[in-house]
């Protein structure tokens, strides 16, 4: 699966993934924004099994700090699927849109990787597990001329490395990982849930 292909199912997953319900944009208009952790967007990427934390659920605009009563239940599912189903090493990896200067993104991402790694460490995952790095503005995987583009660019990856998606899922609620199974499903076929080759 190539970088473009890639990028593509991200944007279908971010995008339908963010159909949930209605928030409010920094201009004040309604977005659309992610209910409660009942379901987690997670994809088999190439370099291991790739879990997405939306920023406009996790944090406040423009802040490295959690929404907590947001946050919580998706730290809480993030954190048992790592603590109960592999053993790999995470790469936290922060990214934003292109809101504000590159300096300024690239130390928001990096602060809002190293508060997830912080969430992961207070959940009992071992600190030589994880690894924080931000992108800042730098891989969007929407075009950022629009509230929803920027919206699904504002995230933290949770990136499983070296694991397969079957790994993480085994076991769980057939309904943990639907929405965004269904998708890639529709758009790859029972393939996307391989290790990419």
């Amino acid at each position: 699966m190539t970088r473009t292909t890639n990028l593509a199912s991200l944007t279908l997953v971010f995008a339908l993934f963010l159909s949930g319900c209605a928030s409010t944009s920094d201009d004040g208009s309604t977005l659309n924004s992610v209910k409660p952790a009942d379901k987690l967007p997670i994809a088999q990427i190439e370099r291991g099994v790739m879990i997405w934390l939306p920023s406009q659920v996790m944090f406040e605009t423009g802040k490295s700090t959690f929404n907590e009563a947001d946050a919580a239940p998706y730290l809480d599912k993030v954190a048992r699927l790592l603590r109960d189903k592999t053993r790999k090493t995470v790469s936290l990896e922060g990214h934003t849109d292109n809101i504000g200067t590159a300096e300024y993104n690239q130390g928001l991402s990096e602060h809002r990787a190293e508060s997830v790694r912080l969430a992961m460490l207070s959940r009992g995952i071992p600190a030589e597990r994880l690894q924080a790095k931000g992108f800042g503005l730098s891989q969007p995987i929407a075009p950022n001329d629009s509230e929803v583009g920027r919206a699904i660019n504002r995230r933290v990856e949770v990136i499983v490395l070296d694991e397969l998606i079957e790994n993480i899922t085994r076991d769980e609620p057939a309904t943990s990982f639907q929405a965004a199974f269904d998708i890639l499903k529709t758009m790859f076929g029972e393939s996307a849930t391989k290790t990419v080759k």
